[in-house]
């Protein structure tokens, strides 16, 4: 549980505040490499090796995951239109720069504020609700294009409970069969180029 906590607290941070710090993503691959390296040695040399518990999958965290994406497009727009100036950046005439006075500039810890025009609102509200809907558009057909799990792999489940069944029934009216099922579903490996080539030798 603390494993997939810190995970999901990193991933939180990196994609739900990326407009204010695009570097938390770099920091993060470097800092997961270190502690890979860092609970390898910890599992091999310090601790006793936790006991395996077979899953389908990763439960409620895989739903966590998805709410922190779909929610880190709208916090990242907000962060764009509104509080860093990127938007500003690129249509300079939606918002206005108020300056402020020496003790408010001390208090803010900037000399400036920037606010949305009184003309330009609906601009702005618009801009923000058609980039929403673009990336919501793509997140939706990047879920539905790429499977979370691949055809081989599905290959590879089936075949071992076909197998698993066979064994059964081997096992419930005679074990003959087993090793005739395993042969059968065994892969051959796949070749690169051209067709198989025949094993048959003729005398001549």
């Amino acid at each position: 549980f603390d494993d997939y906590l810190e995970m999901i607290i990193q991933l939180g941070y990196v994609t739900l505040f990326a407009g204010a710090f695009p570097m938390a993503a770099p920091l993060s691959v470097i800092c997961n490499i270190l502690e890979m390296y860092s609970d390898i040695f910890k599992l091999s040399y310090i601790t006793k090796r936790p006991t395996v518990h077979r899953v389908t999958d990763i439960g409620v965290w895989s739903a966590l995951v998805k709410g922190i994406v779909l929610l880190s497009v709208f916090t990242n727009l907000y962060i764009f239109c509104f509080t860093s100036g990127q938007l500003r950046t690129y249509a300079p005439s939606f918002f206005q720069v108020i300056a402020l006075s020496a003790e408010q500039a001390v208090k803010s810890g900037s000399d400036h504020v920037q606010v949305v025009a009184p003309e330009a609102g609906l601009a702005v509200a618009t801009t923000m609700m058609s980039l929403e809907h673009i990336i919501l558009s793509l997140v939706v057909i990047m879920w539905l294009m790429v499977p979370e799990t691949t055809p081989s792999v599905k290959d590879e489940l089936a075949r071992r409970e076909y197998v698993k069944f066979m064994e059964t029934i081997g096992t419930a009216g005679g074990g003959g069969m087993v090793e005739v099922v395993k042969k059968k579903t065994e892969t051959k490996p796949k070749q690169k180029w051209g067709k198989e080539k025949s094993t048959d030798c003729t005398l001549r």
